[in-house]
């Protein structure tokens, strides 16, 4: 359970990078769903903080207590490191590093109306273990929401290891 709390923070803020979204997308579709958390991903792979943290809404900034960039950069290095204690302390996995499949993130919107948006986010996130070893891969589903084209809620669903040495056991 503890695991799975590390990895709702952890994705909250893990890092990638890929292009804004396009203007005239719109935000009720799958895609501009997709294209928000990507940017959102995005500037927080390139430490471009303060875009991250305009991405968020006010309602989920004080739920996270993070009222400024920095305190968000802080979060996603405190994030990062509870997520690797938690594949080491329950997984009993050894872990160097974990990282997200950028190409991999696809939004589902569930329900829309008056500016409000709920809906799945997937995503494949890979942990590299220390030492000798290959690459496992996890599958996330994360529940979330958008007001006014902003993110307001991100709660962790589901994680499942999906790489070809596991068995598709759930987290």
């Amino acid at each position: 359970m503890r695991a799975r709390r590390c990895v709702l923070v952890g994705f909250l803020v893990v890092v990638f990078m890929a292009p804004p979204v396009g203007a005239a997308e719109s935000q009720e579709s799958d895609a501009g769903l997709t294209a928000l958390f990507i940017r959102y991903y995005s500037a927080i792979a390139q430490g471009h903080w303060s875009d991250a943290f305009q991405l968020l809404h006010d309602r989920l900034k004080t739920a996270t207590e993070v009222h400024s960039p920095e305190e968000l950069a802080q979060k996603s290095a405190r994030a990062q490191q509870e997520l690797i204690d938690a594949f080491e302390n329950f997984d009993r996995l050894e872990v160097a590093r974990t990282t997200m499949d950028l190409t991999s993130i696809k939004g589902r919107v569930k329900s829309s109306g008056d500016g409000n948006i709920a809906g799945i986010i997937t995503y494949d996130l890979v942990v590299f273990p220390k030492g000798p070893g290959h690459p496992l891969m996890y599958r996330v589903v994360m529940d979330v929401g958008l007001a006014g084209g902003r993110i307001i809620r991100i709660t962790q669903h589901s994680i499942t290891r999906i790489d070809p040495g596991g068995f598709g056991d759930a987290i």
